[in-house]
């Protein structure tokens, strides 16, 4: 068996379809998580109160600090020009070319 990862948005669809009364069978059978794995995010989900259709669900950094993602991008997503960016949006509001801020960094 594969220990495969889950995204948010795969948490945030299980508990949809929970609240909606699905069991962890049906679940399983669209395909959208294991029912081992169903079964440990209804009991999280339940002592969370996560599955009161009443309440809204948590937003996606607080889903993914109660199953354990973590929602900060990878290092590699961020731009390596994210310290300068105070200086290329002063060139840029004063119309210098974008290639000439590239040769400028």
């Amino acid at each position: 068996m594969s220990r495969r990862r889950f995204e948010v948005f795969e948490y945030r669809q299980d508990l949809e379809h929970m609240r909606q009364g699905d069991s962890d069978r049906e679940i399983a059978s669209a395909r959208l998580m294991g029912r081992r794995m169903l079964k440990a995010v209804r009991q999280v989900a339940l002592a969370r109160g996560c599955l009161d259709p009443g309440q809204p669900l948590p937003d996606d950094a607080e889903l993914a600090a109660i199953f354990g993602r973590n929602p900060k991008l990878p290092r590699s997503c961020v731009s390596t020009i994210e310290p300068f960016r105070d200086l290329v949006r002063g060139w840029y509001d004063v119309d210098v070319q974008g290639t000439t801020i590239f040769n400028a960094l």
